[in-house]
């Protein structure tokens, strides 16, 4: 079908709908004369009624499964957050909505697409339809529930340096404009109204602020910190794993999308799958004495590997999973002197590496950050400076955006994060280590096993 076909069928159906799922009106169009260009053309209706096929079930059209809509998150993983393995893709709002109220006035209400990452090369367009988390089809398969997975579509506003995603799993709500607490969305504004009536009960939960939460430790004692419920509170957890002089990490070393803690001690590394005392799960020797350790996801398969960097050199050498063995990756990066990091410094799901290099000799007072997107040695992909005086260096995904971002802890517990204007913490105090060398950072919103 030619382009003049669908602008002035577009045209025709302009005042008809404003749906969400097809923001403007080509995009309506073209997805209908592709679907059913003969239901389209020969007989009166709207273009999604055309594309009406409810998602892979056997339902009516009029049931909510087939609105064209995506359902909420928290139908289906009970939190109103972007579920492990999606990120926040874009936004849009509704206005004077009776859901959120200030001083009696009616305020907009945000809603939040949550795309999977893809496991397929992307189209032209930066979505596929190729994801492992999910088939198309209602969620939970009940037709009383709209679909997941099955639109391959982004407004775009948020996370834009994530190059390809895949559909939309499902999406969260909030009366809080969402460049407020995530940094990567943009004030770009989409409206749809005829969403003004999508609503769940498990929205009328409190929302806990996404983002990483803190970690220490000290001499064996960890220290977490959690949230209560779905609040916004954080409390804390204590439990003994580890010895004085052992190395604190922390990471994903089953693929369950939880942080777990582990220990360090010489070449030993005694990891745990759960958050609390007992014996290691997972036991073994990795590097030589005196080597500083590092993790992260090297491969973006979920599960985190190890390494070590040697020390007085700048050689690391990484292993893809939390296992003994030969080193798979050998690299230099770096200066011999400097604290090794590790993050996902862009949100694709895949590690990097990165070097912190304590002010000495230069006119700039605070400490520079070189990192780089890959676990490969070579020259940085990006360079800073932050953090100067007597700190910790921390990495984490502070505010739930997919993207870890560097962060200092200063004398009796107080934490700064870079990018993040208005984010601050107090958590732990003199006595208590922060975790240094790895994300200081375990699942978020949920208390520890």
């Amino acid at each position: 079908m030619s382009v003049r076909l669908i602008d002035r069928a577009g045209s025709a159906i302009a005042t008809r709908t404003s749906r969400r799922g097809f923001l403007n009106r080509s995009a309506l169009v073209g997805t209908a004369l592709a679907a059913a260009p003969s239901a389209y053309i020969l007989r009166p209706g709207t273009a999604y009624a055309a594309v009406c096929s409810c998602n892979n079930q056997d339902c009516n059209c009029n049931q909510t499964c087939c609105d064209g809509y995506t359902e909420f998150c928290c139908t289906m993983t009970g939190e109103n957050t972007c579920p492990t393995g999606t990120v926040p893709a874009g936004w849009w709002k509704v206005d004077g909505s009776s859901f959120c109220v200030t001083n009696g006035v009616r305020g907009p209400r945000y809603y939040l697409d949550c795309n999977a990452r893809p496991s397929g090369p992307c189209s032209p367009s930066g979505v596929t339809k190729q994801t492992d988390l999910c088939d198309c089809s209602c969620a939970d398969g009940d037709c009383n529930n709209r679909k997941a997975c099955c639109t391959a579509f982004r407004y775009g506003q948020c996370n834009q340096q994530v190059a390809c995603l895949g559909p939309i799993v499902c999406r969260v709500v909030t009366c809080t404009p969402p460049w407020q607490f995530d940094p990567t969305c943009t004030t770009a504004t989409a409206t749809d109204n005829n969403t003004r009536w999508h609503h769940r009960e498990c929205l009328e939960r409190p929302t806990p602020t996404r983002g990483a939460l803190p970690a220490t430790f000290h001499n064996g004692r960890w220290t977490l910190g959690y949230r209560v419920g779905r609040t916004n509170t954080i409390e804390t957890i204590s439990f003994t794993y580890g010895q004085a002089g052992d190395i604190p990490v922390m990471g994903d070393w089953n693929g369950d999308g939880t942080y777990t803690v582990g220990v360090v001690r010489g070449n030993q590394w005694l990891l745990r799958n759960e958050n609390s005392a007992g014996f290691s799960d997972i036991n073994f020797r990795f590097g030589s004495l005196g080597d500083i350790p590092v993790v992260g996801d090297w491969t973006g398969n979920g599960v985190f590997g190890i390494g070590m960097r040697r020390p007085n050199s700048n050689l690391w050498r990484l292993r893809d999973t939390p296992s003994g063995g030969r080193a798979q990756r050998t690299f230099r990066f770096g200066a011999a002197t400097d604290v090794p990091i590790a993050g996902d410094w862009n949100g694709d799901g895949m590690f990097g590496i990165g070097v912190v290099r304590p002010k000495q000799r230069d006119t700039n007072p605070s400490a520079l950050w070189l990192l780089k997107q890959r676990a490969v040695g070579g020259n940085p992909d990006r360079f800073f400076h932050f953090g100067h005086g007597n700190v910790n260096y921390v990495v984490g995904d502070w505010n739930g955006s997919g993207i870890d971002r560097p962060g200092i802890v200063r004398g009796k517990g107080r934490w700064k994060f870079r990018g993040i204007s208005s984010k601050r913490m107090e958590f732990g105090g003199r006595p208590k280590t922060p975790l240094v060398w790895q994300a200081a950072h375990w699942t978020p919103g949920r208390a520890p096993k």
